[in-house]
């Protein structure tokens, strides 16, 4: 018979963790850092309260900035000025300043190491489309002639 007791909290002694050994051996994995842009978008997109023309409002900081800088603009600030135009053709060219991730899923090249630009060439060859500017608007494409 066992001379020790064995019940809740006290398992049979040649199943208890062995001395010396870890329970978890690769430990606790380590985080992720996040990107500095994420946290400064992430700031800029929380709400902050302001009061404008006597009324409490509140709006992100981003627009906020964005409004107080087109306020010193309209008193005649050059550099404000200069700053907002710029910032508007940037955003005018380059859309949003987040990075939009892409994930393509269920998708098996043909061959090993087989490209996207591979497999959406040879898919473009087999069907009725010019392969390399088959996804470009008919204005775009390049004409006959040219």
């Amino acid at each position: 018979m066992v001379d020790y007791d064995v019940g809740y909290g006290k398992p049979p002694k040649k199943s208890r963790f062995k001395a010396g050994i870890s329970g978890n051996p690769k430990g606790r994995p380590k985080r992720d850092p996040t990107a500095l842009a994420g946290i400064i978008s992430g700031f800029l997109r929380e709400p902050m309260p302001y009061r404008e023309r006597g009324r409490a409002k509140t709006t992100s900081r981003y627009e906020l900035s964005l409004k107080m800088l087109v306020d010193h603009a309209a008193k005649g600030s050059l550099d404000a000025a200069k700053f907002i135009l710029e910032v508007r053709a940037h955003a005018q060219r380059y859309g949003e300043a987040d990075v939009d991730r892409l994930l393509i899923s269920d998708w098996l090249p043909d061959y090993p190491g087989q490209t996207a630009h591979q497999k959406t060439r040879e898919t473009a060859s087999i069907g009725d489309a010019d392969p390399p500017e088959w996804w470009q608007t008919p204005s775009s494409r390049p004409t006959a002639g040219s």
